[in-house]
């Protein structure tokens, strides 16, 4: 079961389709938020089970009318991805009606020993992957690794989409400007001198964000030439997905989108400032394009959350000391 935030369930989305593609006497029901659903595979024995809890299922009442929906199913065990306060509720419930349940190790010690040390002198945490798989392997359902895990096929193509890709005719960069949280997001004015650049080397830049505040920057500062597509506002959350399978690469931040682009199998290159891919949140089978500058303090926090004046200070300067040069030189490097 999964209540957890956009990029965490996309990284869950390859490890369940593997598992499935693996093991053919294996049926999944996953639980999650509605908006979730178009990060999984259409396939047979998996079933997404939307569970609105901001609304039909909030609060703990909710939650209990959610159970017993849930318990009338027969599951044969039960395998908490998330070990929030809602999931481990859940879990707990099927615990106590005489389920197995089985729940993610979250290394949160580990973490926290991380941001004391340093990453520069610590070494990287397991992958948030390898937790998902370490669940799956407590409750006997082994044989994925990081190694062999596949890619889901994930976004549907309609009238719009295919009226976009139509135009195609030279390389396109997307680019996705923005986090949940601000401290992880690159300079404004930065991402403004570095698009002009790309532009002027010939690429079409479209342009990725989610939400009335992302939309009104990129259409008031970044969206800038007529060359320049924004996909922010006017594609769903499926048909962006397909889009993403049609770059030549994806600019992101540590962010939602970066997990998004890696899955559908795309190159990405990402930007990351007071977070460190050390914590085990780093964008699958694209380490090569992660830019991020070397300092004591980081991570100054594990998912973007600020809350000393130092770890302020620590946020601003690990953006500061990223330059355009150093982005678009990895760029170049990716696509060359």
């Amino acid at each position: 079961m999964r209540f957890s935030a956009l990029g965490d369930v996309a990284m869950v989305s390859p490890v369940i389709h593997s598992y499935l593609e693996m093991h053919s006497d294996l049926e999944i029901v996953f639980l999650s938020k509605p908006f979730h659903q178009p990060l999984f595979r259409e396939q047979d024995r998996f079933t997404f089970w939307a569970a609105d809890v901001k609304k039909e299922y909030k609060g703990l009442p909710g939650l209990l009318r959610l159970f017993s929906v849930l318990k009338k199913e027969k599951f044969d065990a039960v395998i908490d991805l998330h070990s929030s306060l809602r999931s481990r509720i859940i879990s707990a419930l099927f615990y106590l009606t005489g389920h197995k349940v089985y729940r993610i190790d979250k290394g949160r010690a580990e973490k926290k020993q991380l941001m004391q040390k340093g990453a520069q002198h610590s070494k990287p945490l397991m992958h948030s992957i390898e937790r998902y798989i370490e669940v799956f392997e407590s409750a006997g359902i082994s044989g994925v690794s990081m190694d062999n895990m596949k890619l889901p096929e994930l976004g549907k193509s309609s009238a719009n989409t295919n009226e976009l890709l139509a135009k195609k005719n030279q390389k396109w960069i997307g680019i996705a400007p923005f986090a949940a949280h601000t401290s992880k997001e690159w300079d404004i004015e930065k991402m403004a001198d570095l698009a002009e650049v790309l532009r002027s080397r010939g690429f079409t830049l479209l342009w990725f964000g989610a939400g009335n505040r992302e939309i009104e920057i990129l259409s008031k500062r970044l969206f800038e030439s007529a060359s320049d597509i924004l996909i922010a506002g006017n594609f769903t959350l499926e048909e962006e997905l397909y889009i993403m399978q049609h770059l030549d690469l994806m600019l992101t931040m540590d962010s939602a989108n970066m997990h998004m682009a890696s899955i559908c199998g795309t190159k990405v290159v990402s930007i990351w400032g007071p977070t460190h891919p050390f914590a085990g949140f780093g964008p699958i089978n694209n380490e090569e394009g992660i830019v991020q500058a070397d300092l004591n303090c980081r991570p100054c926090t594990i998912y973007g959350k600020l809350k000393t004046t130092a770890d302020k200070k620590c946020a601003e300067e690990s953006m500061e000391k990223i330059n355009v040069d150093l982005v678009l030189g990895k760029i170049l490097q990716l696509l060359s």
